[in-house]
């Protein structure tokens, strides 16, 4: 199917705002906090009402309220209800409008089409942009509603079923009609003007703030890639004093880590709570070397921690849809609040504890029935896999896996004596087109616990990748080993059952960033000692060279040798965006660089991805 879809699409680039509103009592009209629940549901999943708590309650309110115009900037918009409600408003005649990622819009094409049949909604999606050449890969990722030009709805919650009923999220919901300006702004880029990503404002980077005063609460909100996120996060990770706890779900920046590290040695009491699929899915995850220097612990709800919130000091909120990750500071269009408020930071501080405390119940408490995951990745290779999250410390003995054709129904197979140190298990003798519902349970010398949530696949045919899949089941080695004259599913490196099945729990292998400053001789006379490794390095510039796809900032004029700087050409609008030139600012200056350090052809490196990394300081 073509990435192109149906409805026109614009591009929409980055702006950076900030906001100040007056601390308000949590319970202000100005602004107001709620998150899904979905602890209420433990062991089944099954309490749909609690699990929401309220916020699809919340949602309706807002659009039956809505008398004039909805803007609606959306990843994933899956909820019929939400639908019906909109159909409601067109009979106001409320004006609607809707921007989307196109990938989610082709996956749920069914909702989009009855959405885009609405008398009163205009639909784009991101297609358009994504087709453009040389463009990065990037997501229209916000999560954010504007009301009558008054009210903003925002925070980490799509609107679908597995979102709001199964995963942990936040919202906020402020109203302000300067704040619904800010919000309407960055719609009208991507709606009006078709600008998406770094397009956003030419590609400008605002690093000043406006600020405004509303009752009480201090409010800063930014714009992905304009707002220069990853520096908020950053100062706000620098200045912490006592404590900071976070929440979430992708985290793969090493200045994030970096700086968390930093905070950790100075004395910051830093607790965290990483989601075990965002954890799981990225190799890149900056969550190993965190919980390898004893920060945070690994979630252990069915759905996702889908949160991007941090709270410093007990005063100061950061949150939105902005993931700790390359993505989700320099290419997706996001928006990231910092709210600076007691209140606030305590509400968000109870809802961290509960998810923490049920996390180190789970992993102490043999009697807890298994956490069948309802997000799985990586699976295009294999009928059907059920994932679960182990118990880490509970002295289980062995797993068992019940497979039924109805929700509840009786077990037409069960899967006995799977080990206590798997994580998944690969369904070979499912039928393919057949659906399934899942459940587990364990077993101890205390004996066998309730049953778990259910798990709901259907088995599709399956498709063995070439390559890519390192992880999987897959034919990387291209050999025939069942000799038909094939290299597909039916060949041993893709037999699931033998290959696949655990144990797969993941482990920091070691401590990879280094604190302090490591001279850049180091660096070059003992490459092996540091490859991999985040480290903070101090040179003066001895040469700046700008080659075919980018510019090298040398600490020596031979730099094949000592350690170069680089900054790739393609990333280099991070760079001139925030009024820096790669080729003429850093020449013949002392910098303070940080990064994971490597070689390519035997030369010492540092790859520069965002102008954060490169400070200038004093000879």
């Amino acid at each position: 199917m073509q990435r192109f879809f149906w409805v026109g699409l614009l591009v929409f680039s980055v702006w950076f705002w900030g906001i100040s509103l007056q601390p308000a009592e949590p319970s202000s009209p100005s602004l107001r906090v709620h998150f899904t629940n979905p602890l209420a549901g433990l062991p089944l999943m099954n309490r749909l009402d609690a699990q929401a708590n309220g916020l699809d309650r919340a949602l309706i309110g807002l659009i039956d309220a809505a008398a004039q115009k909805i803007d609606i900037a959306l990843y994933r918009l899956t909820l019929e209800f939400v639908v019906d409600a909109l159909a409601r408003a067109c009979n106001r005649d409320v004006r609607v409008r809707v921007v989307s990622e196109n990938e989610e819009a082709l996956r749920n094409l069914s909702v989009y089409q009855r959405l885009q049949a609405l008398s009163c909604v205009a639909l784009r999606t991101d297609a358009l942009a994504d087709q453009r050449p040389g463009r990065f890969p990037s997501l229209m990722h916000h999560k954010f509603a504007v009301f009558d030009h008054k009210i903003v709805w925002a925070g980490s919650l799509n609107w679908g079923e597995r979102e709001l009923y199964y995963d942990a999220n936040n919202l906020i919901i402020l109203e302000d009609p300067r704040l619904a300006r800010l919000y309407t702004q960055e719609f009208e880029e991507m709606f009006e003007r078709g600008r998406f990503s770094e397009e956003k404002y030419g590609g400008r980077v605002f690093t000043r703030l406006s600020t405004y005063d509303l009752g009480g609460v201090r409010v800063g909100v930014y714009f992905t890639p304009s707002g220069a996120p990853q520096k908020i996060v950053l100062s706000a990770i620098q200045q912490a004093k006592r404590t900071i706890q976070i929440a979430m779900f992708a985290f793969t920046d090493d200045l994030i880590m970096k700086a968390l590290a930093e905070a950790r040695a100075r004395g910051v009491q830093i607790e965290a709570i990483w989601d075990y699929r965002g954890w799981e899915r990225f190799e890149d995850s900056e969550m190993d070397d965190a919980l390898y220097l004893g920060i945070g612990v690994v979630d252990a709800l069915p759905g996702l921690v889908h949160h991007k919130f941090a709270i410093i000091d007990g005063q100061t909120v950061i949150t939105g849809s902005t993931n700790w990750s390359d993505s989700g500071f320099f290419r997706n269009d996001e928006n990231l609040l910092v709210i600076e408020s007691a209140a606030v930071a305590e509400q968000f501080a109870q809802h961290f504890n509960a998810l923490k405390e049920e996390t180190l119940k789970y992993d102490r408490d043999p009697t807890q029935p298994p956490r069948v995951t309802l997000r799985h990745y990586n699976t295009e290779d294999v009928l059907v896999r059920v994932e679960w999250r182990p118990h880490l410390q509970a002295p289980i003995d062995s797993y068992e896996l019940c497979r039924a054709t109805l929700s509840g129904g009786p077990c037409e197979a069960l899967i006995e004596n799977i080990s206590s140190k798997y994580r998944y298990y690969i369904d070979e003798t499912a039928l393919a087109g057949q659906s399934y519902y899942y459940r587990m349970r364990a077993r101890s010398a205390g004996g066998v616990t309730a049953w778990s949530n259910e798990f709901f696949a259907k088995a599709e045919r399956l498709y063995c990748p070439t390559s890519g899949a390192e992880n999987e089941c897959d034919c990387d080695d291209q050999s025939d080993n069942d000799g038909d004259s094939f290299v597909d599913c039916a060949d041993l490196d893709c037999k699931a059952k033998t290959k696949c099945l655990g144990p797969q729990w993941r482990t920091a292998q070691g401590e990879r960033v280094i604190l302090g400053v490591t001279s850049t001789e180091a660096l070059s006379s003992q490459p092996q000692r540091y490859l991999g490794k985040l480290v903070t390095t101090e040179f003066t510039v001895a040469q700046v060279r700008e080659e075919r796809v980018l510019f090298r900032i040398q600490s020596h004029p031979d730099f094949r040798q000592h350690l170069s700087v680089i900054i790739f050409k393609s990333q280099a609008q991070r760079f001139t965006g925030a009024g820096i030139n790669p080729l003429s600012a850093y020449r013949n200056k002392r910098l303070r660089v940080t990064g994971e350090f490597s070689e390519f052809q035997g030369q010492p490196q540092i790859i520069a991805r965002s102008p954060w990394q490169l400070e200038i300081i004093d000879k």
